[in-house]
Order: C-alpha cells, then structure tokens, then sequence
C-alpha cells in the first residue's frame, strides 16, 4: 500500500508520555463530570489520541464525550472528542483511544504545534 493511500494522519508516538487532563462536560452523566482528572497522553494524531487515566468512565463506546487538556509546546491545547475504546489497564489505571472532534482551525492548531514539537523533540510518527 503506497503512502498516497493512506486514509489515517500519521500517529505520533510519545516518548515520554505528555501530562493531560481529561474532563467530562457537566452536560453528562457519571464518573468525572465537571471535574479535570489527571492523565497521560501516549500517542497523537490529527484525529485522535490514546490516553491512561485514573478516571473510570464506564462508558458505551462513541456515547462518553470529553474534553481533553494538554501542552506539546507553549501553549496549553483543549480539544472536544468522544471515547472510542476503553479498558483497564492496571489496578485502577483505564486506557482509551479518543477521537478528536476538530473544527478545520482547531485542526492547523494541533498540524502547527504537532509540527513544532517533532522538530524539538524528536517525536516519533508511525
């Protein structure tokens, strides 16, 4: 398959895992709502991310919606998404895959800052 075919942004991969906060919107129901619970980022791409959090979120997967907090460079990202996979990941430690729900603006965004951390940090695409 030729990389003209490829549907899927590049993946990024972090080294040492990025400091996030997850927050379920107060508009929902259950674990978190309202609330920044503590995270790590592992990977990124343009249209979503996987993450480890304390934060049980119980949920039906494409129903749980989430804002996510983090800082790749200067300046600190917030971006809408929605839990696509979840599972425990240790003693309770949950790992999910979520997709960024980004307007086209909010999308250079993270191209630009995404573009300025892999020439300072040395991220990995896959």
């Amino acid at each position: 398959m030729g990389a003209a075919s490829r549907k899927e942004p590049f993946r990024f991969v972090m080294n040492q895992p990025i400091d996030c906060w997850l927050e379920v919107p107060a508009r929902n129901t259950g674990p978190g709502t309202g609330k920044r619970t503590a995270g790590v980022l592992l990977d990124l791409s343009r249209s979503g991310c996987k993450v480890r959090s304390s934060l049980n979120l119980r949920f039906t997967a494409g129903d749980t919606r989430l804002i996510i907090y983090f800082q790749l460079n200067e300046t600190l990202l917030q971006f809408n998404g929605s839990v696509r996979w979840g599972w425990m990941y240790g003693l309770g430690e949950y790992q999910y895959g979520i997709r960024l729900d980004l307007t086209d603006e909010e999308e250079d965004i993270l191209k630009h800052e995404l573009d300025i951390w892999t020439m300072s940090s040395g991220g990995e695409g896959v």
